[in-house]
């Protein structure tokens, strides 16, 4: 255990105040947090129109209305749809893919509702892609920049200008800096199949580029799952009315995945218990069972201390870790694994009554320690390795890093281990974006190992998973190879790695499907490189911030534009996207977009072909046809029975849930899950926290996905168009901020404007910040996030960060 002496004086406090609070208590969570009834609002407008009381008529002195006296009547009104063409489409961001009914009339979309295959009504940023297709805000036309970056100072050229522009630059940077100068990057904006690979196709004909490594959101689980599990995410969604007792461990299903959030309810009202551990009662936290607060960037100390509680007590699965997992496994003096065949790099060695056997054997019994015996001293186990990780976290250590009562620390361990079948809901929690988000992951993992909670119905450690994990679409386009030397930089560090020419000049960039300037750390810094590199190029719909300071800017067709076909996360479903109506002006999809350059530029020979040649190739070997899903839509291709590493077997190489990673060592980080204190948290080694005490994380609003349709006016009207920060009464209170207050939210990175929403909602000590605020909205709270990453898998550290906040002058 490294630097635990605390420095905060509000652990004890916060522990007392916080120490368990009911469901019960924050019923109406959901409207101070988010204004969730914006939702039903919205959702509303795409349903047949009935009266309500505002139809009544004045109310009268005695509280009846003119209606009583006179019965109202209505006249039937045409049915303004009728003769309406139907057509369908998945609502591609990252979120639950909820596929999409458009009705068109004279060439427009004039309602969007619910399609096929649906668990429930989509969301409302789904039915506001009515407002999207038609929005006067749409981009029609190619801009070049005619002022300063920032200005939002354009002219209209014509695709033939633009694309001759891009060609140019592109040629430019290859002949004096070569393609390590280019970077062309895209995310989770659009997760529909050409999109994505029209880009890579078009980079790796050009030669390649620099590319940009580590997500913003889930980088923990690829360090850890993967490797441990042998793949991620693999969906649990269908089995979470059988779990007893779920953990929802720092994400926000009521918001995030709400188109199941039932299964949950039901789950529930069977009896089932929830707890969500978050820094802030979220809506999920307002519908569960228990909301324990915790403190930010300390879940892994929360975790080993589970796993104490557990081993102490003897609720571990003993049987499940000899035959499912290489706990038993011999480590040497030296950190290795020990090997019985020097080329079987998974004939890892276990003891049997003193012998060294093959962990494999048929019918073998390892011991899990060593501990006592004549092996002792050449060798420990994987178990007593992960055990000693764990002994200095008893409950009163935990409580005293985390904030969460020692009574319920021991409380937590004994319900998950006792089941019988316990869930771990960890999705793409916030503890992920920490420097050592991967260890999390992987601490949470442990537990589900340990006690055997994985591999059965009503169990497991995630349900945001999809279809992507069991179909697979063949690659559009067969790439051929580029320099494996082009260089690699962290997502979450670009604009560092421009302003320092490190490792070398960048002069074009390409962003499609993102927004860097909503979305990565650092705003400021963001800022700069983009008005820093010579050449930027944003694709779009609309202006956004990031498209504020391009160079160029190209109209991007939206869903129902054009024809795609989506089998992705978050989805059970494999669906075609129809195109329903023409993109406004003369906006085109990312195919067209990179055939143009591509053509341009000479490599264009595998582009030219529509869309349905290009979905059809992708559906081929997947067991599903173009002409199936035209006729169909929307198919739920998921089995209901299916159990992500079904009988404890896992997809690594021996099969078995590998939970020592010998790769951690060569990057400074413990080859077992151990807590390491965040450097930019309250006692962490940057010192930040003297200047700046508070710590801050950041939360999903309902309103977009991110910042994708953050933009849109119906969105802002049902909920606000406005940024706010959750704040502690107490925090609050001494610096004389009150209720709906203008503050700032302050560090030595920047600063983020937005009302304060006091509420002992979240726990002293603690900010909460939204994530997706526009630029043209006052901007985004990213602008005071920290831009560290991990060591273990480039993981984002936006909730590592420290500030402090004030009134508005």
């Amino acid at each position: 255990m490294e630097n635990m002496e605390l420095k905060n004086e509000q652990s004890e406090t916060a522990a007392e105040i916080h120490g368990t609070v009911s469901r019960r208590t924050f019923v109406k969570a959901a409207s101070a947090a988010g204004a969730l009834a914006g939702a039903a609002a919205l959702a509303g407008c795409a349903s047949d129109p009935k009266p309500t009381a505002q139809d009544e008529g004045p109310k009268d002195a005695d509280n009846s209305t003119q209606a009583d006296a006179t019965p109202a009547t209505y006249e039937p009104q045409p049915d303004p749809f009728e003769g309406a063409q139907e057509f369908f489409a998945a609502c591609p961001p990252e979120c639950q893919h909820h596929n999409l009914k458009a009705l068109v009339k004279d060439g427009k979309v004039v309602r969007v509702t619910c399609g096929v295959n649906n668990e429930s009504m989509p969301c409302m940023m789904g039915l506001s892609r009515v407002e999207w297709l038609n929005s006067p805000e749409r981009l029609t036309a190619p801009l070049l920049r005619d002022g300063d970056k920032g200005s939002g100072k354009f002219k209209e050229i014509s695709w033939d200008e633009a694309i001759d522009l891009i060609a140019e630059k592109l040629q430019d940077a290859i002949d004096t800096v070569g393609n390590k100068g280019i970077v062309i990057d895209s995310f989770a904006g659009n997760f529909n199949t050409i999109s994505g690979q029209a880009k890579s196709a078009f980079i790796a004909r050009i030669g390649g580029a620099m590319s940009l490594e580590g997500t913003l959101c889930c980088a923990g689980t690829n360090g850890a799952t993967i490797p441990v599990f042998g793949k991620r995410y693999f969906d649990t969604r269908n089995t979470i009315e059988d779990a007893n007792y779920i953990i929802i461990w720092g994400n926000n299903p009521a918001v995030t995945q709400n188109g199941y959030f039932n299964r949950y309810e039901s789950m529930m009202a069977k009896g089932g218990k929830i707890v969500t551990i978050d820094p802030v009662c979220s809506e999920t936290a307002s519908k569960t069972t228990e909301w324990l607060p915790i403190r930010p960037t300390t879940d892994t100390a929360l975790a080993l201390g589970m796993l104490k509680v557990i081993v102490d007590e003897g609720l571990h699965n003993e049987q499940f870790l000899k035959e499912h997992s290489t706990a038993p496994c011999l480590v040497d003096a030296d950190g290795a694994m020990v090997l019985l065949d020097a080329d079987d790099p998974t004939s890892y060695a276990v003891a049997v009554d003193g012998e060294l056997v093959r962990h494999d054997t048929e019918g073998v019994d390892p011991v899990l320690s060593v501990k006592g015996t004549d092996l002792e001293a050449d060798y420990t186990t994987v178990f007593d390795l992960t055990v000693a990780e764990c002994e200095p976290w008893t409950p009163e250590a935990v409580e005293a890093e985390t904030w969460v009562p020692a009574a319920k620390v021991a409380e937590l361990a004994r319900d998950y281990a006792k089941g019988p079948n316990s869930m771990i809901i960890q999705n793409m929690g916030g503890f992920m974006r920490t420097t050592y988000g991967t260890l999390a992951v992987a601490s949470q993992n442990n537990l589900a190992v340990f006690c055997g909670q994985v591999g059965g119905a009503g169990n497991g450690v995630c349900d945001a998973g999809g279809i992507n994990n069991l179909v697979t679409l063949k690659p559009m386009f067969e790439n051929p190879k580029v320099d494996a030397e082009l260089p690699k930089v962290a997502r979450a560090q670009f604009a560092t790695h421009v302003m320092n020419d490190d490792p070398n000049e960048v002069k074009v960039f390409i962003s499609l499907a993102e927004s860097p300037m909503t979305q990565w750390p650092n705003t400021n810094m963001v800022k700069q490189a983009l008005c820093k590199i010579p050449f930027v190029v944003v694709i779009d719909s609309f202006m956004t911030s990031t498209a504020l300071y391009a160079d160029l800017v190209l109209p991007c067709a939206a869903v129902f534009e054009t024809e795609d076909v989506l089998c992705n996360a978050r989805s059970h479903l494999i669906q075609l996207s129809d195109k329903a109506v023409e993109a406004p002006g003369q906006a085109h999809d990312d195919l067209w977009i990179f055939t143009q350059l591509a053509n341009k530029m000479g490599v264009g020979e595998d582009f030219n072909h529509d869309n349905e040649y290009f979905i059809r190739k992708a559906l081929e070997d997947s067991g599903f046809t173009y002409d199936q899903l035209k006729k169909e839509h929307a198919i739920d291709a998921y089995p209901k029975d299916f159990i992500p590493y079904k009988g404890g077997e896992f997809y690594t190489a021996t099969k078995k849930a590998e939970i020592y990673q010998a790769p951690w060592l060569a990057k400074g980080v413990k080859a077992v899950p151990s807590y390491y204190r965040c450097a930019e948290s309250v006692g962490g080694s940057s010192g930040l926290d003297a200047t700046y005490p508070l710590a801050v994380v950041q939360r999903k609003l309902n309103r977009t996905v991110h910042s994708t349709f953050g933009g849109l006016k119906s969105i802002g009207a049902v909920t606000r168009d406005y940024a706010c920060v959750m704040i502690n009464p107490a925090d609050a209170a001494a610096r004389n901020i009150k209720d709906d207050d203008v503050v700032v939210v302050f560090n030595d990175r920047g600063e983020h404007r937005a009302r304060a929403i006091v509420t002992d909602l979240i726990s002293p000590g603690v900010l909460c910040a939204e994530n997706g605020w526009w630029e043209q909205q006052g901007g985004s709270s990213s602008y005071i996030t920290n831009d560290a990453v991990g060591p273990l898998a480039t993981e984002h550290c936006c909730n590592e960060t420290l500030a402090d906040v004030r009134k508005e002058a």
